[in-house]
């Protein structure tokens, strides 16, 4: 059987921990055990792919349903219709992340920052819209206390995603710390 790959992006020889759960992995008894569990964990991850595609679809048919039936003004429709397409984009951006892992891929961090970036951006457009409609000078303060914490929040995702996106870009660097570019993507 062919040895489990190396996640740890670190060349060289396998640590002791790998080389016992290789070794416990190659027994009979092990195999069929670590076979059923990876059946499992894929007809859970199938079944999540679903369960995100019906969410996905229910909240287009709700925004649909919202925008038709209600009786806002056009401005609020298309905030709405925005911020609903952009839970669209949080959920099928989750759903791509577990068709990636399906596909055999590793878990990657680039994604929950999109999420994460996109859910704030859907916070902000809620506090503006809320900043529009005229209330007491108190709750227009924290509104925009929010706000401020909000595009704070969002500036640091996305220095995170440049940073992600920069260090994958990089070579790895080898033992003997000279760069090594089969491992720059």
């Amino acid at each position: 059987m062919n040895n489990p790959p190396d996640t740890s992006g670190a060349p060289g020889p396998p640590s002791p921990a790998d080389a016992v759960v290789h070794k416990v992995a190659q027994r009979p008894e092990n195999r069929r055990l670590l076979a059923m569990l990876a059946a499992a964990e894929h007809g859970i991850l199938y079944l999540v792919s679903f369960a995100l595609l019906a969410l996905g679809v229910g909240i287009l048919a709700l925004m649909i349903l919202t925008v038709v039936q209600g009786g806002a003004s056009g401005t609020e429709k298309i905030i709405v219709i925005l911020e609903e397409l952009l839970l669209v984009l949080i959920v099928l951006e989750i759903f791509v992340t577990v068709q990636t892992h399906l596909a055999g891929g590793s878990l990657q961090l680039e994604p929950f920052i999109i999420v994460g970036i996109i859910a704030i951006i859907r916070h902000i457009l809620s506090v503006v819209v809320r900043l529009t409609i005229p209330g007491n000078l108190a709750a227009s303060r924290q509104q925009l206390m929010e706000l401020v914490v909000y595009a704070g929040s969002a500036l640091m995702l996305v220095a995170a995603l440049a940073l992600v996106r920069w260090s994958q870009r990089r070579p790895a660097l080898s033992a003997d710390g000279r760069g090594d570019s089969s491992a720059s993507g």
